[in-house]
C-alpha cells in the first residue's frame, strides 16, 4: 500500500473545508474549521433549478470550489487544480502525489462511496485521499460520514468521473506548504469585508438575501410543482442541514469564525454580526427541520416561507455590519 507518511488526519464538520484542512495541515498550518470557512469567504446564498432534478436546489454558500480558492487567495498559497474525463489520468493525477508523500483533495459522487449511507446521487462531495494499494482508497471525509475511512478504489473512480449536477471530472487539487508570517489581523479583516461585498451585491436575485426572499415566495407553491413532493422536499431538508450545501451549519460556523476572528480586531460591529448569523443558523435549521416533515403536515410550507423572510432580514442586517468593518 501507498501512504502519505507522517499523515495526520484534520476531522471537520463540512467536506471542503476537511479535504483542503486535511491538505493545509500536512503542509504545515493548523486552523480551526470555522477560520478555514471564514477565511475562504463562504458564506452566500443561491436558488437554482437544474434540468431532470425534480426540486430547485438550495445551497447557503458560495460556488464549490470557491472557498478553497479564497483560502489560498488570503493565506498566498499555491493551489493546483487538476481535472480530465481520461479514467486513466484520473488516477494519475490523485496517485501520483500519494506517491511522492503529498495527501490529494478529490471532488466525486458520493453516492459509489460504499460507507455512504444516503441512497441519492450528490457529486458536489469532498474528501482528502492519503493512501491506496489495489483494492482500496483511505480517505479523510466530514465527522458524519465517520472521518478517516477507507473505501472501495473501483467505486471511488466511478465516483470521480460520474456524470451529472456539479460533476467536475475527476477533479483533484493540492496546496504548497504555508507561509508562516501571516498578518492575522489584515488576513480575517480582508475576509469578512470580501464576503460581505459578495453577499451584498449579489449579480442576479437567485443570490443574496434577494434570493432567500426568492425562496420564500416559492416555497407554499413546492407542494404542487415538484413532483414526489414529500420525499423530494424532506431531501431538501436534509441537503440544506446536512449535505454541506450552507444551512444552519455553515452558520454555526462563520459565527464561530467571527468570534475567532475578533480575537484580533476586537469590533462592537462584529460581535453583534456573529449574533445575528447565530439566529440566522437557527432558522436554517428550523427551515430544514419543516422540509423534511412536509410530508406530515402541508401547511409547514408556509412556515418555511416566513422563515426564509426572517432569516433574509438577519443575514442582510448582518452582512451590512460587516461591510462597515474597518
Amino acid at each position: 500500500m501507498s501512504v502519505v507518511p507522517n499523515f495526520t488526519p484534520f476531522i471537520g464538520e463540512h467536506c471542503e473545508t476537511v479535504a483542503t484542512g486535511n491538505l493545509l495541515r500536512h503542509a504545515g498550518l493548523e486552523l480551526s474549521e470555522p477560520m478555514l470557512l471564514g477565511l475562504g469567504e463562504s458564506i452566500g446564498f443561491g436558488v437554482f433549478s437544474f434540468k431532470n432534478v425534480p426540486a430547485p436546489f438550495i445551497a447557503g454558500r458560495v460556488r464549490p470550489e470557491a472557498i478553497t480558492k479564497a483560502l489560498a487567495k488570503n493565506l498566498k498559497l499555491d493551489i493546483e487544480f487538476r481535472q480530465t474525463r481520461s479514467r486513466k489520468k484520473a488516477w494519475e493525477n490523485m496517485a501520483s502525489f500519494i506517491d511522492a508523500g503529498q495527501p490529494v483533495a478529490v471532488k466525486l459522487d458520493c453516492y459509489y462511496l460504499d460507507y455512504f449511507e444516503s441512497d441519492f446521487h450528490f457529486a458536489g462531495h469532498y474528501l482528502a485521499a492519503y493512501g491506496y494499494d489495489d483494492d482500496h482508497i483511505l480517505v479523510v471525509d466530514s465527522n458524519q460520514q465517520g472521518g478517516a475511512m477507507k473505501t472501495s478504489r473501483e467505486l471511488f473512480e466511478e465516483g470521480r468521473l460520474w456524470k451529472g449536477p456539479m460533476a467536475s471530472n475527476a477533479l483533484t487539487w493540492t496546496l504548497s506548504r504555508a507561509r508562516s508570517d501571516i498578518d492575522w489581523q489584515g488576513v480575517t479583516k480582508t475576509a469578512i469585508q470580501a464576503n460581505a461585498h459578495s453577499y451584498n451585491t449579489p449579480p442576479i436575485k437567485n443570490f443574496g438575501a434577494a434570493g432567500i426572499r426568492k425562496a420564500a415566495a416559492m416555497a407554499p407553491s413546492w407542494k404542487d410543482t415538484v413532483a414526489d413532493a414529500p420525499n423530494q422536499l424532506a431531501l431538501m431538508g436534509l441537503l440544506i442541514e446536512r449535505a454541506g450545501t450552507g444551512g444552519g451549519l455553515f452558520r454555526r460556523l462563520y459565527a464561530d469564525f467571527l468570534l475567532e476572528a475578533n480575537g484580533y480586531l476586537n469590533s462592537d460591529i462584529i460581535a453583534e454580526a456573529e449574533a445575528l448569523i447565530r439566529s440566522a443558523g437557527e432558522g436554517w435549521t428550523k427551515a430544514s427541520n419543516s422540509l423534511q416533515h412536509f410530508q406530515k403536515d402541508e401547511a409547514v410550507l408556509g412556515d418555511v416561507a416566513e422563515t426564509f423572510v426572517e432569516i433574509a432580514n438577519l443575514e442582510e442586517r448582518a452582512f451590512g455590519l460587516l461591510s462597515t468593518v474597518k
